[in-house]
């Protein structure tokens, strides 16, 4: 019995660990070198204490004209980019890294970058030691070229601030992930601090991009016009011979 027990052991093991590599193979980047994203980024802050100052950090992220993302190389899992983010006095940092998307191992400040075509449940680093999994899959419209399917992760955490454990801080987490390429479309990020009351937002927003891009006149459109066109000249052509019946009888 005891060798029976160690066999059935044995192979349920075995099928849990192929189960796993074959998971482990199905999960790639969905984007491709040339692909360039470029974000709005905003930071909102309030705060109830009316002599409170407003950090260099918050003042220097609101004056970004824009980050753009730009991937350079993609190879088996492994996603290469580099960043330029622009200020609006015209000065730029730029950066580079990589990351890849199924143990979410990176170097760079970026890491907002998952597998394509993960679905709700899924792990969003499948090999990793992160444990977040997509929360849900929604259509969202970024007036970048209509409807997409949108991954979305919904983190919330609360802890006391280390250097003043009195002080509660509470952070809201949305995330949002275009399925099909796994690039980042959206983040929400909601900080709130207890003592005294102070609600810090920062935002990330998709504005544009060269993967997807609104056509000048839709498919459903130019259907339209070809079967009203086909319906005029059909109609045209039947009075034509129609006219030229009487004509000749």
């Amino acid at each position: 019995m005891k060798k029976v027990y160690l066999a059935i052991m044995f192979c349920t093991l075995l099928c849990f660990l192929i189960s796993q590599i074959n998971f482990a193979q199905a999960i790639s980047p969905g984007v491709s070198p040339g692909n360039e994203f470029i974000y709005d980024i905003k930071f909102f802050w309030d705060s109830s204490n009316q002599s409170a100052i407003i950090r260099n950090e918050i003042l220097d992220i609101n004056s970004t004209d824009f980050f753009k993302l730009t991937i350079t190389d993609v190879q088996d899992k492994e996603v290469s980019f580099q960043t330029i983010w622009r200020f609006i006095n015209g000065t730029e940092i730029e950066g580079e890294g990589n990351i890849n998307v199924e143990t979410g191992s990176r170097s760079g400040d970026f890491w907002p970058i998952l597998g394509s075509n993960l679905n709700s449940g899924d792990r969003i680093r499948p090999m990793g030691f992160d444990r977040t999994i997509i929360n849900d899959t929604i259509t969202r419209n970024y007036g970048l070229g209509g409807n997409r399917d949108t991954n979305l992760v919904d983190l919330t955490f609360t802890y006391y601030n280390e250097n003043d454990p009195s002080l509660i801080v509470t952070e809201y987490s949305k995330t949002y992930f275009d399925k099909q390429t796994g690039a980042l479309v959206e983040i929400s990020e909601i900080t709130v601090l207890s003592e005294p009351l102070t609600t810090e937002t920062l935002t990330w927003k998709l504005k544009e991009t060269n993967i997807w891009i609104v056509p000048e006149f839709p498919s459903v459109l130019i259907l339209s016009l070809f079967m009203i066109s086909s319906l005029v000249g059909l109609i045209y052509f039947k009075n034509r011979n129609k006219n030229v019946t009487k004509i000749f009888t």
